[in-house]
């Protein structure tokens, strides 16, 4: 006897029409599988409607928020040690490289710190630029522009990055041979 279509029946817990109806409960007059397997679904069913609701421990809420406070607090910790010392190495790599820079050049100290601080404002300037343009085009290009044009969009922005880069080499050059 096939039991399948009847088990679906029974487990789905389905509106049947009229003919479904009857014949599963033929079948399950005849055969004692199916009526146990009706019997326990039906009880598993009675004991979810009719069993009370658990309720958390006193406390539980407070609990976990204590705890989402602890882990949020470790998260933040992490995250605050992590910049601090991301920044604390960078400004270590920049005072060396500056001091060599000093070190080298102390006749013309007043002149590079004048270099260094343009340098600096032209990169300010030039990556405010960049995300002045770059935001807008990413809002709207995430929905609307092809992955196509948003790869050319990249090499783009590279190449005048790049074009930038060497004109501020090549302007670098050309002001070191003017005060030589």
């Amino acid at each position: 006897m096939k039991h399948q279509q009847y088990e679906t029946w029974i487990l789905l817990d389905t509106e049947l029409d009229q003919d479904q109806h009857r014949d599963l409960q033929v079948h399950l007059k005849q055969c004692s599988q199916c009526q146990s397997l009706h019997l326990a679904t039906h009880q598993i069913a009675h004991l979810f409607k009719n069993s009370p609701i658990p309720e958390p421990n006193p406390g539980f809420s407070t609990r976990w928020m204590t705890r989402m406070e602890k882990v949020e607090n470790r998260k933040n910790r992490l995250i605050l040690g992590t910049t601090i010392s991301v920044i604390s190495i960078a400004t270590l790599l920049l005072l060396s490289s500056v001091g060599i820079q000093i070190r080298a050049g102390i006749a013309y100290f007043p002149q590079l710190m004048l270099e260094m601080i343009t340098l600096v404002a032209k990169w300010i300037i030039f990556l405010n630029q960049l995300r002045d343009i770059v935001s807008p085009l990413f809002r709207v290009g995430m929905k609307l522009i092809s992955p196509v044009w948003l790869y050319t969009l990249g090499f783009s922005l590279s190449g005048i990055t790049g074009a930038w880069m060497l004109s501020l080499i090549k302007s670098r050059t050309i002001q070191r041979e003017l005060h030589s």
